[in-house]
């Protein structure tokens, strides 16, 4: 019964996007210029070949694609991961989540197909990897994803530099187009049928941000930023610091609040949940007002595989962007395990080296970080004890600003280990049949200790039993 129902639901999902017939589509041949589309007139009906980023790429008409075409977009995927993407051991160790399994179940679905569905080879895909997503920003393009992506590439915080501009000129090329461009005309109603094909698909459930699958708690409405007193004279309060750019809206009353507590004891900042952005935001308003001098950026390292994936940004590899939180090399890279022997770096896992081939001492590109008081008589804005409540959630930018007040020593830590999701910039990758584009970080960055960001940020308190983060820091004050 259930079998019969999974089949009734993709019936109505391949009826929405008319899977398995060769829609009247435009394609796209590669252009070197980032926003030039050159369609050719005709929809595919036969293989053609188009060559993309150096390459020869054979583009195989919709509907016309076999079972052992998804298994070899299957093995690609897994190819490029192991050979680029630094952080999947991170995954396993600090996650719990490991790849292999999750190919296995991919393999078995896909090979327990009926008959050859590029809509349910992209549930499957989705679902099976449904724990790794976010793991260094790994990521499988559902159409709803892509769409966003190749409408706002000036819009989003992460689509800046120079590597950013060659994977938005990879996804207007013709192989991710032959499967993303008739599927773009209702994203919505395509992604409400995806996700209910999905919940029916026996997957790997759980994941550790979001939950379950099906109930991921990503996106939506968030309240805004609040700032509360909760002891007169003595405790304040910042909370609702859902992203970057949440902080970023509120900042000049996030500073009218300073000037309002200034004699208060203690100043709370609840960043749980934050899920990122441009950490300069956070830096901006919450970090450097409390600054009474300038500290050197804390000690990071930069590791990373030498595959294609990674080569293929070239003299642009390191440039800072804000996807990488400015962040760059400050030596010239060398063999990963020269540098380990050169540096003390006690929580190092050693066990990931055999992986990574390079690696170089990072920082921003000035190396310091100033204070920001002029609007506070050019003194501190808070003379108090701050503390950051953290938590699982915090991810890529959020995880950057609990590392930042922690090594700084600017505030102190209470809750939980934070999230990860931070290995700088994406690099892009298509499936060679489908043209389903998968992304993922490129580096495997360390703090000054070794330990990967992506594994999290420690806390200097944990939760204490049965208390959340503000009830225990509340009772750290109390004591």
């Amino acid at each position: 019964m259930k079998k019969l129902a999974l089949i009734a639901i993709c019936t109505s999902l391949i009826t929405l996007v008319a899977c398995g017939r060769p829609p009247a589509e435009p394609t796209i041949e590669y252009t070197t210029e980032p926003l030039i589309e050159a369609y050719i007139e005709a929809p595919i009906d036969e293989p053609q070949f188009v060559q993309i980023e150096g390459r020869m790429r054979k583009i195989i008409p919709p509907g016309s694609l076999t079972i052992d075409h998804f298994i070899e977009d299957l093995d690609y995927m897994i190819y490029v991961l192991q050979n680029n993407f630094a952080l999947l051991p991170v995954a396993n160790w600090a996650h719990g989540v490991d790849y292999l399994e999750l190919e296995a179940h991919a393999r078995r679905a896909i090979l327990a197909m009926d008959e050859p569905c590029e809509d349910m080879f992209m549930a499957i895909m989705h679902a099976s990897f449904f724990p790794l997503i976010g793991t260094g920003h790994f990521s499988i393009f559902t159409p709803i994803r892509y769409n966003s992506m190749f409408v706002d590439f000036y819009g989003g915080y992460h689509h800046s530099g120079e590597k950013a501009a060659m994977n938005h000129r990879l996804m207007r090329t013709a192989l991710p187009l032959r499967f993303y461009e008739s599927r773009r005309s209702d994203t919505a109603a395509y992604s409400a049928a995806l996700s209910e094909v999905i919940e029916n698909l026996e997957a790997p459930r759980h994941h550790r941000m979001w939950g379950y699958l099906g109930a991921s708690a990503a996106g939506g409405d968030f309240a805004p930023v609040a700032m509360e007193i909760l002891e007169e004279d003595k405790i304040a309060l910042i909370t609702n610091l859902s992203s970057m750019d949440a902080i970023r809206r509120a900042g000049n009353s996030i500073f009218d609040f300073y000037r309002q507590i200034q004699d208060f004891e203690h100043l709370i900042i609840d960043m749980r949940g934050n899920g990122g952005g441009d950490i300069a935001h956070f830096l901006r308003y919450l970090m450097r007002p409390h600054m009474a001098e300038s500290v050197e950026v804390p000690p990071l390292f930069y590791f990373f595989q030498d595959g294609p994936y990674v080569r293929r940004f070239g003299r642009h590899l390191f440039t800072p962007t804000i996807s990488s939180g400015q962040l760059t090399i400050t030596e010239p890279y060398r063999p990963a395990h020269e540098l380990v022997a050169e540096h003390y770096l006690p929580e190092f896992n050693l066990a990931d080296l055999e992986r990574l081939h390079y690696a170089a001492p990072a920082s921003t590109v000035g190396g310091v970080i100033s204070p920001y008081t002029v609007r506070f008589g050019n003194a501190p804005a808070f003379g108090g004890t701050i503390w950051m409540l953290t938590d699982h959630r915090m991810a890529s930018g959020g995880e950057m600003a609990a590392w930042y007040a922690k090594e700084t020593g600017v505030m102190t830590l209470v809750g939980d280990i934070t999230g990860g999701v931070l290995g700088g910039p994406r690099t892009m990758a298509l499936m060679p049949n489908t043209g389903i584009i998968f992304y993922f970080d490129i580096f495997y960055i360390t703090d000054g200790r070794g330990r990967p960001l992506e594994a999290g940020t420690v806390p200097h308190y944990f939760n204490r039993p049965g208390m959340d983060a503000l009830e225990t820091v509340l009772a750290l004050i109390a004591e």
